[in-house]
């Protein structure tokens, strides 16, 4: 029988063991050093280009989700700003009456253009027709609002020293793609928003 004999090496507290037919085969020009190299774990450094298309994929869906809210939530703040100005608009007036403010009364009137821009116009006197224009506050509404109201004549005005409105009604505010906000006047001459 053939005995295998074998050779042993020992180097970095570890034990080899080759057939010696094998370690004559190799050719070594120095000392063998017979040692398990260990792969170093190097951690990775920014992001494999997989990963960047997977987050700009997950960008673009969200992108595209959020583009019609974004829409609507910017008309929204559109309408809920104009009626609030209107609002605050009838409130000044009427405080303005109340208040006796230049001895006058004080109103506001809606002006409707169907070809142009609709306006609110905060004025002082007894009727628009017959108010002093000097003191006049005229607010222009963008092309893509119009205005529309219950009130006759599209004209409040608010009697010196009481407050109290010779109208009451509602006055809508629409947008020309989408909603509406409206402001109701009662007969105490509160203005507040539906």
């Amino acid at each position: 029988m053939n005995k295998i004999r074998f050779r042993q090496f020992q180097t970095c507290k570890d034990i080899f063991v080759f057939p010696i037919k094998q370690y004559q085969k190799l050719k070594f020009k120095s000392q063998p050093s017979i040692a398990i190299r260990q792969k170093s774990v190097v951690p990775r450094k920014g992001f494999t280009v997989i990963e960047l298309l997977i987050v700009l994929g997950i960008m673009g869906v969200l992108a595209a989700a959020a583009a019609p809210l974004y829409g609507n939530m910017q008309l929204s703040a559109q309408l809920d700003e104009n009626i609030s100005q209107i609002t605050q608009t009838a409130r000044i007036a009427r405080e303005r009456s109340f208040s006796r403010l230049n001895n006058s009364s004080h109103g506001i009137y809606f002006e409707i253009n169907p070809s142009g821009n609709d306006k609110f116009i905060l004025y002082q006197g007894d009727s628009y027709a017959t108010r002093n224009a000097e003191y006049d506050r005229v607010f222009t509404l963008d092309p893509s609002l119009s205005l529309s109201t219950t009130i006759m004549g599209n004209e409040i005005n608010f009697s010196k020293e009481f407050g109290i409105p010779n109208a009451t009604g509602t006055v809508t505010i629409f947008h020309s793609v989408k909603g509406s906000r409206t402001m109701r006047i009662n007969r105490l001459g509160m203005a507040e928003e539906e």
